[in-house]
């Protein structure tokens, strides 16, 4: 079996879930086993229904009022009984602020082996091989899982893009009684949301980031202009946010957020390392930079050598005539 931990939000699986069974999906294609997810909180059955529409075999509840407010302490409790009733071969969370706080605690506690921030799998023989990024992206190591079941891993968001999962499922869905003493002895004091910009980056299909090609900050308007003739969200790269041209819920990068849409253009960014870790597992990355050797153009789909200011207003008008005529 392989498990998902789901992120859910107001009764939404969270999109790094759709990431998460996306790559269960295709471990499971490889070594024919079984996807379950698994749900924990408190009246999680609104999430429970949608995700059994994926093409999975199970999604397990674990609901509790003790799960209400996450806590690493009742998320181990609840899932180390479950992964002990039930021995699956791999147990996949997100590496996000959630996943990479209670992964490690979950492998200590099982004294399995856990491998953090993967980005691929391969299928050796009858052994699973992860892959994760070391040195700030700049290299690939390749990890074989040894020992007994189950093993664990994080994977990196936008690692596995999340509109491939397949669906046309219909899940069981079935509840686990977890062994819980009672609420965790951290106290949660408070909760917010962290601030986004236009639209959470994460989870958009298309985006626009601008970098410091733009010059100055008033210039960052004919990204906005492109962005809503689109019907993209606006990013921004790590000189744009230190100049504070734009607010750092823009950033996108290894210091910043990491994204994977289908569609990313990148204006006026070179493309230091730093940048294209945050943005490389794009579907299509197109870049437009007057700088023919700009590295952003060795990870770019398509290219456009040529001065932004005259390059962008012209994209605009093309997409505002297109939307006129439609």
């Amino acid at each position: 079996m392989i498990f998902v931990i789901a992120e859910h939000n107001n009764g939404r699986p969270k999109p790094i879930t759709n990431e998460l069974l996306v790559a269960a999906q295709r471990v499971s294609r490889e070594f024919g086993q079984p996807v379950t997810a698994i749900v924990l909180g408190e009246n999680t059955a609104a999430v429970a229904d949608d995700l059994k529409s994926r093409k999975i075999d199970r999604v397990i509840r674990i609901d509790d009022p003790n799960l209400a407010q996450y806590s690493p302490d009742t998320y181990v409790t609840a899932l180390n009984g479950l992964l002990a009733d039930e021995k699956p071969f791999l147990v996949i969370a997100g590496h996000t602020t959630q996943g990479y706080d209670f992964a490690p605690r979950l492998a200590v506690k099982l004294r399995r082996p856990l491998i953090a921030g993967m980005v691929d799998f391969e299928k050796h023989g009858d052994r699973l091989i992860l892959t994760r990024q070391i040195f700030n992206a700049k290299m690939n190591m390749k990890t074989a899982v040894r020992g007994e079941a189950p093993y664990l891993a994080t994977a990196s968001p936008g690692a596995f893009p999340g509109d491939e999962v397949e669906g046309g499922g219909n899940a069981e869905v079935v509840s686990y009684a977890a062994q819980l003493e009672g609420p965790s002895t951290r106290k949660v004091v408070d909760r917010a949301e962290a601030q986004k910009g236009q639209a959470d980056l994460s989870s958009a299909p298309i985006i626009i980031s601008g970098g410091r090609g733009l010059k100055q900050k008033e210039n960052f308007q004919v990204i906005f202009d492109l962005a809503q003739s689109i019907g993209g969200s606006v990013g921004a790269s790590r000189p744009v946010v230190d100049a504070e041209w734009l607010p750092r819920e823009y950033q996108i990068g290894s210091s910043g957020q990491t994204v994977s849409p289908r569609l990313y253009i990148a204006v006026g960014i070179s493309g230091a390392i730093q940048h294209l870790v945050g943005m490389q597992t794009s579907r299509c990355i197109v870049a437009i930079n007057k700088d023919a050797e700009a590295p952003i153009f060795k990870v770019a789909h398509y290219g456009i050598v040529d001065d932004l200011f005259k390059v962008l207003p012209a994209l605009t008008k093309i997409f505002n005539d297109l939307k006129a005529g439609s």
